[in-house]
């Protein structure tokens, strides 16, 4: 099992908080969920997943590692990050960037007209990029758009709990 707290929060009133806190809730019981596990395992081809298998993969992201430590399932992992929502440049509006996360980190940023207009699912999958993909599962990708890009694993990711967010309320426990 993983959870996810944010350690800091940065320009997140109550109300951004509540909506914040309701995304990693739902990010949580996905993560956690058989159906994200069957996904994670049976996807055919990942890109940018440094040589690992699907188990591996699946490891990694809820791990750490790509083989689980002993005792590893009786123990929740705690995934901490730093987030921040900030204003999107004007020379950015156009941008389809929700955010992003500084590499070797655990600073993730989101911007706030991105944060606004997305639901409390349409975050979880936001976040499920950034904080599963990249930083519980330091995976990368590449930085320009295409099929490379979007076969790999916090792409792929992002997508599985997308899917699965739309068919809430997942009542299989991992």
């Amino acid at each position: 099992m993983v959870r996810f707290q944010v350690k800091r929060q940065v320009n997140i009133d109550a109300s951004r908080g509540a909506r914040l806190r309701e995304a990693l809730d739902i990010l949580e019981r996905i993560v956690n969920s058989q159906s994200f596990r069957r996904r994670v395992l049976e996807h055919s081809a990942y890109t940018w997943n440094e040589g690992l298998t699907n188990e591996q993969i699946l490891n990694r992201l809820i791990w750490g590692q790509p083989t689980p430590p002993l005792g590893a399932l009786a123990v929740p992992r705690l995934v901490f990050f730093d987030y921040e929502l900030v204003q999107r440049p004007i020379w950015k509006k156009l941008s389809s960037v929700r955010g992003w996360r500084i590499p070797e980190t655990n600073d993730v940023y989101t911007y706030v007209d991105a944060f606004d207009s997305m639901s409390p699912s349409e975050l979880a999958s936001h976040l499920g990029h950034e904080v599963v993909g990249h930083l519980a599962g330091e995976f990368d990708h590449p930085s320009r758009k295409g099929p490379e890009r979007d076969a790999s694993v916090p792409y792929v990711i992002d997508d599985f709990i997308e899917e699965l967010a739309e068919k809430l309320p997942l009542d299989e426990a991992a």
